[in-house]
């Protein structure tokens, strides 16, 4: 007999039912299997728009530094007695200072009178340059018509100069009580009584010079490029230099736009141009990237928009894992469905004399849905650690603001203090120097990390007397004990010579010093030096609060802080400096309950 005459209904009934349900269990594995991966694309994405989010935010801010930093010039220009009384011999270096302190933004500073007419600018330092423009008439530009309708500072669209070069200009106008300097001068603002306007004060910013800064500022680790469009959508800043000054809507720019992305893109720049910020993907030719934008604004003048275009690289490679991942499972089930028809007609044809074979089949079956369970493991674990990426990213940006935002309103709020009460002007620049001081060390900080998580710390290393450097430390950290219930005590200083960076060694040490005083009340602070087994060892006692029990096991690691101040980066970046000469750090509780002792180590 064939073997279609040997199976029964029966048979052909238990052969469907196993090949039933092995399809079906391969089917779920394939869809729980697809359903992580599509989430880790999904994160993925979601990473990205957060990044671009965050450099376009960044990117806004050092802008608005700069441009900050130029007005803040031309106020205080503004504001001197000498450009008041048009003094223009004792006035002119005031503006060569301007220009020095903000030489790396600006182009240019000048002077125009209260008639429009060109009265000083930087470049009369060539005599040729003066006799051609000195007197030139400047009534018809913005950047001076603003200023003397409105009293207030203007900031302006691009504007071709006289030499041909697309530029942006920041002007503020002179005011001064009326009757000051030339008596002839009666233009004052009508309904006003805050003084006659004597003309304009004014810099200039080159659009090339203002995209090299912001290329500058791009993170070199992050793929994505930057660009820049004032209000109107004109564009102040792109890589293809050839747009610089058109319009982004105009028929230069659409016709490089293919059809199907022309309407996202236009439509999300006009949602741009609305002052707020935001985001959004644009997708074309299998290619997706993340537009963030960020308007850029000073003193609540909003004049520009800034972009970030990061492409989904990361996703892109997720999602060819994605589609490997469902070749594989197509390939597992096609070949689960045939084994186990096999098996079964096997089993049936030759009942229990392949049982052995059976079972070996079996388990290898199990043996293939462990291998999948454990790859399923490993994308959950991928999964986690980009949430876990994620809500450090969040962490280390609400303690960055809370740390700026600390001596920003310091140095602003003592700034008025110095306008107001001239006569207190002695501490408040203090103030304002030592919070510049604190925001210094902040951004080094900051710095510091990009460059050890980027391995691109570099050791600048000599021979040098450490006892030296730990004085210079102990000086330093004197300073910043507020009152007389703390002491700093060097307990036999010697001699050794090590080979190291010692600026480096100096931050470790007064890193160190900064933690101890901070947690101390009153009590004393020893700082030890050993020399043994051809090693140097310094230590740093103090009789504070201790180390935290929650902070003890991530004491080195970034963000370790139960401090209300600081960003927990000290001892991060203290161990990597230390471990990038060779050396070792370790931090505990005192033996006795009382403060914290924190030891390095440096080969000699």
């Amino acid at each position: 007999m064939g073997l279609g005459a040997r199976l029964t209904k029966g048979s052909i009934g238990v052969l469907a039912l196993i090949a039933s349900i092995a399809i079906g269990l391969s089917l779920v594995s394939y869809q729980y299997s697809t359903y992580a991966a599509e989430q880790i694309a999904k994160i993925a994405s979601n990473d990205v728009r957060s990044n671009a989010e965050i450099e376009a935010h960044d990117l806004s801010n050092s802008v608005i530094n700069k441009i900050d930093a130029v007005s803040s010039a031309l106020q205080i220009l503004a504001e001197s007695s000498n450009v008041k009384t048009q003094d223009v011999s004792a006035a002119a270096p005031l503006f060569t200072s301007a220009k020095a302190a903000t030489s790396d933004f600006s182009s240019s500073y000048f002077w125009v009178d209260k008639n429009g007419k060109l009265l000083w600018a930087d470049a009369f330092t060539n005599k040729t340059i003066e006799q051609q423009y000195n007197g030139a008439d400047r009534s018809q530009r913005a950047y001076f018509i603003a200023p003397r309708d409105t009293l207030k500072p203007y900031y302006s669209e691009v504007i071709e100069s006289v030499d041909g070069v697309p530029r942006l200009y920041v002007s503020h106008p002179i005011v001064a009580p009326p009757g000051t300097g030339d008596s002839t001068s009666t233009s004052q603002v009508s309904g006003s009584n805050k003084g006659e306007f004597k003309g304009i004060v004014a810099a200039a910013i080159d659009l090339n010079v203002l995209g090299k800064f912001l290329e500058g500022q791009l993170s070199t680790k992050y793929t994505a490029t930057t660009g820049m469009i004032d209000r109107n959508g004109i564009i102040l800043y792109s890589q293809n230099a050839t747009f610089i000054g058109k319009d982004i809507f105009g028929p230069e720019v659409q016709a490089i736009l293919p059809p199907d992305l022309r309407d996202p893109f236009n439509n999300l720049i006009r949602e741009s141009l609305k002052g707020n910020a935001g985001s959004g993907d644009l997708s074309y030719g299998g290619i997706t990237s993340t537009l963030a934008y960020q308007p850029v604004s000073i003193g609540g003048n909003y004049f520009a928009v800034l972009y970030i275009v990061a492409p989904h690289n990361l996703a892109g490679s997720v999602n060819q894992f994605i589609d490997q991942q469902r070749s594989l499972n197509v390939l597992i089930i096609a070949v689960i469905g045939v084994a186990a028809i096999g098996i079964a007609l096997l089993t049936i044809m030759w009942n229990r004399r392949l049982e052995a074979i059976v079972n070996e089949k079996t388990s290898q079956l199990k043996a293939a849905n462990e291998s999948l369970a454990a790859a399923n493991v490993e994308l959950s674990a991928a999964n986690e650690q980009l949430k876990v990426n994620d809500k450090m990213q969040r962490e280390f940006i609400n303690i960055a603001a809370h740390e700026l935002r600390t001596p920003t309103q310091a140095i602003i709020g003592f700034s008025e203090l110095y306008e107001m009460h001239p006569e207190e002007s002695d501490e408040a620049m203090k103030a304002i120097a030592r919070n510049a001081s604190r925001l210094q060390r902040l951004t080094e900080d900051i710095l510091d990390v990009t460059k050890i998580e980027g391995n691109s710390l570099v050791l600048h290393k000599e021979k040098f007397n450490i006892s030296e450097v730990i004085n210079a430390a102990l000086e330093d950290a004197k300073r910043q004990i507020a009152n007389g219930d703390i002491r700093l005590v060097y307990q036999e200083p010697k001699d050794i010579v090590i080979e190291g960076d010692k600026e480096r060694i100096m931050q470790v040490i007064s890193n160190l010093l900064s933690n101890s005083i901070k947690f101390t009340k009153k009590g004393t602070i020893f700082v030890l030096l050993e020399k043994k087994d051809n090693k140097v060892t310094v230590s740093v006692v103090d009789s504070g609060s201790g180390i935290d029990s929650e902070i003890q096991p991530r004491l080195f690691t970034k963000f370790a802080t139960k401090s209300q101040t600081g960003t927990g980066l000290g001892l991060f970046i203290s161990k990597s400096i230390i471990e990038a000469h060779g050396g070792t750090i370790t931090g505990a509780n005192n033996k006795d309950g009382s403060g914290a002792t924190f030891t390095f180590t440096l080969p000699l």
